[in-house]
């Protein structure tokens, strides 16, 4: 692409992951963000104002959104719509970025990448650890074959203090607690560095001991998803 020609990136989900994007975009100099939408009213036109950004166009239907002429996407929405956002915006002829966990069903992931091979677009998770130095050294070091046939890995993630709450919590929007917020995360830098072997089987164990305690959590009634998982992965 020429240098002189802006890249037009649009925003769905203007929520708080959103501002990450946002900021980041704003630091690329042939990067412009030229609209947003978000199904709670007003607040797209509110997370432009927060940026100075009158000229931004703001919708509460993302479909609207996709009408502008994009060339790319940030898929910044409830865990639960990732993928009818993704798969819309790739059948509008879009690029995805779409944060993670990609989606929270199997058959949302597959219609995720079936829309992306039929518009021959780009449709990526935002799984920027992947590109930390150190992730770059521990995927080269295990490919190189310097350490030998890698048998076991093991991998994980926390959160060390505060409880989350609100649209976290909820099984309808989120979908999944720890795993799909944390857990992603491990999951993809270990699968990533032995280069995503396909997995065989997998025995699992959540549970939501602390969530739905009153002592932990100031929203225990409400605590719908796990807060804690763990899996042994046959690959």
């Amino acid at each position: 692409m020429a240098a002189s020609k802006k890249v037009r990136i649009g925003i769905i989900g203007t929520g708080g992951i959103a501002h990450s994007h946002m900021r980041a975009y704003r630091k690329i100099e042939n990067v412009e963000v030229v609209g947003g939408a978000d199904l709670v009213p007003g607040k797209a036109r509110a997370f432009f104002d927060e940026f100075g950004m009158a000229e931004a166009k703001d919708f509460t239907d993302y479909r609207e959104l996709l009408k502008l002429g994009l060339d790319g996407v940030s898929v910044c929405t409830y865990n639960t719509t990732h993928s009818e956002c993704s798969v819309g915006a790739l059948e509008a002829g879009v690029n995805v970025l779409c944060e993670k966990p990609m989606s929270v069903t199997i058959a949302d992931a597959a219609a995720m990448v079936k829309a992306q091979k039929k518009a021959g677009k780009v449709l990526t998770i935002g799984f920027q650890p992947r590109y930390d130095p150190d992730m770059l050294m521990v995927r080269d070091l295990v490919q190189s074959g310097i350490l030998g046939k890698i048998y076991y890995v093991q991998t994980g993630g926390g959160r060390r203090r505060g409880m989350p709450g609100g649209t976290f919590i909820r099984k309808d929007l989120a979908g999944m607690g720890a795993l799909g917020d944390i857990g992603c995360y491990g999951l993809d830098m270990a699968l990533n560095a032995i280069g995503y072997p396909k997995p065989l089987t997998v025995s699992a164990y959540a549970n939501n001991v602390f969530g739905t305690n009153p002592l932990h959590s100031k929203e225990y009634d409400k605590f719908e998803v796990d807060d804690f998982s763990v899996a042994l992965i046959r690959l």
